[in-house]
């Protein structure tokens, strides 16, 4: 009799429920791209790791609810709405997309994307905290231009080194930023047509590339 009346009790009892989190509570996904190294050092164990984390903040109050960041004029006006039925009905030659987002033709790029010289400048300070000199990069470009990665041995990390260090691949400088493209383009330019990239760049005394690779005949 004394189960039947706890069962009864709890069917007709309420759970409290709240769909808010506590306060600065956030939501995490990581994701990595691990590349073994066997090559270079066999005796060690050495892995390249590329990792992707996006994080979002949970609700801890219900004026989050009523603040949604992708709603129109939370951000002015650099934040719109999408719109891709012209695009999909024309979608090679209709450029009225790039339009709505502030941009041109030539440029093809969402406001809120890196330009190559952003992204070059980010990997140069980047390498100069951990020891090497700021020209590396420049030469790296000039390395991969001379000495590309042999089709079989290719992979995703080497797609996507070949892709930041290849100027000509994505063309993302902007007209501001016509010293870095120049350094660039002609630091690909030297290594295609074979000239010493270490005579080039002779104060980077490490080489970035050897620390990934190998050149093979």
């Amino acid at each position: 009799m004394k189960l039947i009346f706890i069962v009864i009790f709890m069917m007709f009892t309420k759970s409290s429920r709240a769909l808010l989190y506590p306060a600065s509570s956030s939501l995490g996904l990581v994701s990595s791209v691990s590349v073994p190294i066997l090559e270079l050092l066999p005796d060690r164990r050495c892995i390249v790791d590329w990792c992707f984390q996006m994080s979002y903040d949970l609700p801890y109050k219900l004026s989050s609810f009523y603040n949604i960041p992708i709603w129109p004029g939370k951000h002015g006006t650099k934040t719109r709405k999408r719109d891709i039925n012209s695009f999909m009905l024309d979608p090679f030659n209709s450029w009225s997309i790039f339009e709505k987002y502030n941009t041109t033709k030539n440029q093809g790029r969402h406001p809120s994307d890196f330009t190559a010289g952003e992204l070059y400048q980010s990997i140069e300070d980047f390498l100069v905290s951990y020891g090497y000199h700021e020209t590396c990069l420049l030469k790296s470009v000039c390395e991969l231009a001379k000495h590309p990665f042999a089709e079989e041995h290719r992979n995703l990390l080497t797609d996507i080194l070949t892709f930041i260090l290849t100027p000509s691949l994505h063309e993302g400088f902007v007209k501001s930023e016509q010293v870095y493209r120049e350094s660039y383009e002609d630091a690909e330019r030297s290594g295609f047509l074979g000239e010493d990239c270490t005579f080039l760049y002779p104060d980077c005394k490490r080489d970035l590339l050897s620390n990934l690779s190998k050149i093979i005949s």
